[in-house]
């Protein structure tokens, strides 16, 4: 997806890596011969940065003239994988794919270090998913063409160059930073444009979110669902283990009732994520505010992190419904400079788990307003809360 039609209807981009992110050099002593940057006598660096090499901590920056939005973070391992919508060229809106791997330094003014940038999955020329949007990977057992994988992805796309009627596909690697192989030639989640309320210019099936609740091949696909009554979330339950013939469940309806926060007439859900804590039988999602604001960029101005017991997914009689934990708005950003707060993701394992957490990391989005930068799209970039659920 472009993410100026995407995100005007409540998808998520960013800018705050530059904010979130801390810079070290490993050269230069101090006035008592003592290096801060950590290299030993011998000008070695233990952490394996060339001498005189400034080091970035935190979440990465786009390059100029590109944005970074629609993150999903997993921590596998002690390894970080962001994952992360961008433009492969510089003042377009080409979106891509793309993943960085992230490690973690100990240290006074260190932490996790992001690896350079690895295109991942591109749109398909003339197909279904000619246009991409945003995606989200999760880790499991999966076959396909008689080959194993441990990786599938669920990313977003579509045929429409105006950015509507998206509809959802999977792809799949033996590791994250590997070869990502699209399965088959047709979506698994489709948008029926015949469907009551469901016209051409919908904006469709878009912002999945996977979640492996048995931690080997069963899947549950979040995503959000756009039609002419507004935005809310979907899911499906698949059998991947065999990816040739997957089972694929019927749509369920994600609940609208509970602590909600919004401002239309009938609570919306739209551009949400997910996580799973298997050990208290809860999921967790972070969504947009609707509605959003009228003044460009449209994107929402405020993200809210709720809870729901899991067995409240799975029935129409709905008890107290979605708790809600936390709100965030532009006073809660760096010295409340960003009045665009949209698309966050909650930190997770490799499968989308935060089994017995006891809170939870967050990275969102933020964007300069069209006021201030007629360039804003490429203002988008990442940032990061942290909360306690005590």
């Amino acid at each position: 997806m472009k993410k100026r039609n995407l995100l005007a209807i409540f998808c998520a981009l960013a800018l705050g890596a530059a904010m979130g992110c801390m810079a070290a050099c490993t050269g230069g002593n101090d006035p008592g011969g003592n290096d801060p940057g950590g290299n030993d006598p011998d000008g070695n660096d233990p952490g394996g940065n060339e001498p005189g090499e400034t080091v970035e901590y935190g979440l990465p920056a786009a390059e100029r003239g590109h944005y970074i939005n629609n993150s999903d973070l997993l921590e596998d391992d002690g390894t970080r994988w962001l994952l992360y919508t961008t433009n492969e060229t510089a003042g377009e809106e080409d979106n891509v794919i793309a993943l960085r791997k992230g490690t973690f330094e100990e240290g006074e003014g260190k932490g996790w270090k992001y690896g350079e940038e690895n295109i991942v999955l591109r749109g398909g020329e003339d197909g279904w998913d000619e246009y991409i949007g945003s995606a989200s990977i999760v880790k499991g057992t999966f076959e396909l063409g008689g080959t194993d994988y441990s990786w599938l992805m669920a990313y977003c796309g579509t045929s429409q160059a105006d950015e509507t009627q998206f509809e959802i596909g999977l792809a799949v690697a033996q590791s994250p930073d590997g070869t990502w192989t699209k399965v088959g030639t047709a979506p698994v989640v489709t948008f029926d444009t015949a469907a009551l309320g469901a016209p051409e210019t919908s904006v469709g099936c878009y912002a999945p979110s996977l979640v492996n609740y048995t931690k080997e091949s069963g899947i549950r696909l979040f995503y959000s669902y756009a039609d002419q009554y507004g935005h809310f979330a979907k899911f499906v339950d698949i059998d991947a283990s065999d990816l040739d013939a997957p089972v694929v469940s019927g749509e369920a309806m994600v609940p609208t009732e509970g602590e909600i926060a919004g401002g239309d007439q009938v609570p919306m859900f739209p551009n949400a994520d997910f996580a799973y804590d298997a050990d208290n039988g809860v999921f967790y999602a972070v969504k947009d505010y609707s509605p959003v604001p009228s003044m460009e960029p449209q994107f929402a101005a405020r993200i809210q992190l709720l809870s729901i017991d899991e067995e409240e997914l799975y029935t129409t009689d709905i008890g107290e419904g979605w708790s809600s934990i936390r709100n965030w708005d532009n006073t809660d950003t760096p010295d409340g400079m960003y009045e665009r707060l949209y698309g966050a993701c909650i930190v997770s394992d490799a499968y989308g788990h935060t089994d017995s957490a006891t809170g939870a990391e967050i990275i969102y989005n933020v964007c300069e307003l069209e006021v201030d930068n007629e360039d804003y799209l490429f203002t988008q970039n990442l940032m990061t809360f942290e909360v306690s659920y005590q």
